[in-house]
C-alpha cells in the first residue's frame, strides 16, 4: 500500500482577505508623548510575548513527546506527520518571540551580556547545527576556513545565535546545490571578522542598510517566496553592538552577499598560531 504525503495543516486559506494596517492614531502621541509610547509599546511587547511563550513552550513540549511515541506509537502516518509540523511550527513561532523579547530588551537597555572564553570555531559549529536540515533538503554545501585556536572573550549565546542569522539568512537565499563559504580570523590584532559568502539573489545597494531594520523584508513578493520575519540581521547587528563590534553587507544583485561579523580587538582572549 503506497501513502501519499498528508495535507499540511492551515490556519488561513489563501483567499482570505488581509486587512489593512490601521492609520497610526495621532492622539497617542500626544496623550503620552513619544518615549512614553516607546515605554508603553516596549512593555506590551515583552508582556504579550511572555504570555504567548508560557502556553508554547507546553505546547512544543507535548508535540516531542508524541513525536518520540514514548507513551505508545502513533498508528496513523498522517498524524504523525501533522505532529511534526507542530512541533516544527512551535519551534519557529518560538524563536519569533523570542526574538521580539530580545529586541525590546534592548530598546528598554534590559540586555544582559555575560561574557566567557569560546573558541570561534566552536561558535560557527553550533551555528551551522541549528541550519542541518534546511542545507540538507537544499543540498547546500559549507566551505570553511577559520583560524586554529582563535579564542574571544563573549556572550558565547548572543554571538552563535549572530552567526547562525547570518548562515541562515545565507541559506535561505542561496540557489538550491550551491556552496556558502565561512572563513574567521584576525585582521593584524585589530578587528576579529566571521564572514560569511552565499551565491544567492543578492541585494540592492539602496536596501543594504534597510536589512537591518527589524521586520523588515526587502520586497513583498520576497516575502512570500522566502520565510522569514525580518529579525535575523537586526538581532545579529544588535549582539555584536552588545560588543562594540557590528555587521556589515557587501553585496552585488544576482551574485551573492557577503555578511562580515566584526567584533573589536578587546573581544580576543587569543590570536591564532
Amino acid at each position: 500500500m503506497t501513502h501519499t504525503n498528508p495535507p499540511r495543516l492551515s490556519l488561513m486559506s489563501e483567499e482570505t482577505p488581509v486587512r489593512p494596517a490601521p492609520s497610526p492614531d495621532p492622539v497617542l502621541p500626544r496623550r503620552y508623548g513619544t518615549a512614553g509610547l516607546d515605554r508603553t509599546k516596549q512593555s506590551f511587547l515583552a508582556a504579550m510575548s511572555h504570555e504567548l511563550r508560557t502556553p508554547l513552550n507546553a505546547v512544543i513540549g507535548f508535540a516531542e513527546i508524541m513525536d518520540s511515541q514514548v507513551l505508545g506509537p502513533i498508528a496513523v502516518p498522517q498524524y504523525r506527520q501533522y505532529v511534526r509540523d507542530i512541533l516544527d511550527s512551535g519551534r519557529h513561532l518560538l524563536c519569533i518571540i523570542e526574538g521580539v523579547l530580545d529586541i525590546s530588551d534592548a530598546e528598554a537597555g534590559d540586555q544582559i551580556v555575560t561574557k566567557r572564553e569560546v573558541e570561534v570555531r566552536a561558535l560557527i559549529a553550533r551555528a551551522m547545527g541549528e541550519t542541518l536540515t534546511l542545507r540538507a533538503v537544499r543540498n547546500i554545501g559549507v566551505e570553511l576556513d577559520v583560524a586554529e585556536d582563535l579564542i574571544v572573550q563573549v556572550d558565547a549565546d548572543k554571538i552563535r545565535r549572530a552567526i547562525a542569522a547570518l548562515i541562515s539568512n545565507a541559506v535561505k537565499f542561496s540557489p538550491d546545490s550551491s556552496v556558502i563559504k565561512i572563513s574567521g580570523g584576525i585582521d593584524d590584532g585589530a578587528v576579529v571578522r566571521v564572514i560569511v559568502e552565499d551565491q544567492g539573489i543578492g541585494i540592492l545597494p539602496i536596501a543594504l542598510d534597510d536589512v537591518f531594520l527589524p521586520f523588515v523584508q526587502l520586497e513583498d513578493k520576497l516575502s512570500r517566496r522566502f520565510d522569514g520575519s525580518g529579525l535575523g540581521l537586526a538581532l545579529a547587528r544588535l549582539f555584536a553592538e552588545m560588543h562594540g563590534g557590528t555587521v556589515k553587507l557587501t553585496s552585488v544583485s544576482g551574485k551573492g552577499t557577503t555578511a562580515i561579523l566584526e567584533l573589536p580587538a578587546y573581544a580576543a582572549a587569543g590570536k591564532s598560531r
